[in-house]
């Protein structure tokens, strides 16, 4: 198996730490019985390309296929993780939709495997996975992990976070908006126009726009839906 890759690419860890967190996860691959760990932050920069960073003990061309696939934007477990709080394991089944994925996972040895998420500030999500070859999950194995499993993500979320001062790096204090520029943005979002704003809040359309124009500068986008989407993505709605 190969040593981990870089739990965060642009930030730096000592190599006990890094250690320390593989140590961690490793171990209790072992414990729970699998072969594979892999733990992931997803980081809702934008709608279409969030930034993806974490670290694994996957063979490097399973990585390659992985990345230059973007897998993760289309990987039924991920997806299905990011609408609930309980483990989803992997099945046939769950990758009726994406049966390539699923003919690849099962040619590297990860046929086997289950994913738990967690969530932090900023809309980050956390998705820790472990997998295997063979030795299908049975429902009192599920049973067992699913307490473990929910405790370790959030550990290691937690931990991981702190460690690259993620509330440093990804706070909104350059960006914060203000009350009116708030209520402006969820009225924009309920589809209304600057002038119904303008009567909703008894201001000119004028005021209306100036209001939005600063949005669009702290939030760093070229229009209104977009100011939108990321403002609800990064937690300022």
């Amino acid at each position: 198996m190969n040593i981990s890759r870089p739990i965060l690419d642009d930030a730096s860890l000592t190599d006990m730490q890094e250690f320390e967190l593989v140590d961690i996860i490793s171990s209790q691959a072992i414990r729970f019985g699998f072969e594979y760990y892999s733990f992931v932050l997803r980081i809702p920069q934008s709608l279409t390309r969030p930034k993806i960073q974490g670290f694994d003990n996957y063979s490097e061309s399973w990585r390659r296929y992985y990345a230059s696939n973007e897998c993760i934007l289309t990987d039924p477990a991920i997806q299905m993780a990011m609408r609930s709080s309980k483990p989803v394991v992997w099945t046939e089944k769950l990758y009726q939709q994406n049966k390539i994925l699923w003919q690849e996972m099962r040619r590297d040895g990860h046929s086997i495997g289950i994913t738990q998420s967690c969530w932090g500030p900023q809309s980050i999500a956390g998705f820790l996975s472990f997998s295997r070859a063979s030795g299908a999950i049975s429902k009192a194995e599920l049973k067992e992990l699913e307490p473990e499993l929910r405790q370790l993500s959030l550990s290691l979320f937690m931990r991981v976070y702190d460690l690259h001062h993620l509330d440093e790096t990804y706070n909104m204090e350059d960006q914060i908006i203000t009350l009116r520029e708030r209520e402006i943005l969820r009225w924009t979002g309920d589809g209304k126009t600057a002038e119904d704003i303008s009567i909703i809040l008894n201001i000119t359309p004028r005021t209306v726009h100036f209001h939005m124009n600063n949005v669009l500068n702290k939030l760093i986008v070229s229009n209104k839906v977009h100011a939108v989407m990321k403002a609800h993505l990064i937690g300022l709605l």
